[in-house]
């Protein structure tokens, strides 16, 4: 009976360490898409303006 407890629990973490690790990657790609739009707009305010004259 233990050891049959055993497995269940031990499945039990893997499915929840697998959940966790894909919550994880989606997590870090989030914040990768942020930081890559921050260092966009951060760009675009300090860019140089180029003013056409009439």
């Amino acid at each position: 009976m233990k050891s049959l407890n055993k497995k269940k629990i031990s499945s039990k973490k893997k499915e929840v360490n697998i959940k966790t690790s894909d919550l994880q990657k989606l997590y870090s790609e989030r914040i990768e898409r942020f930081m890559a739009l921050v260092e966009l707009s951060y760009a675009l305010k300090t860019a140089p303006r180029i003013i056409q004259k009439k």
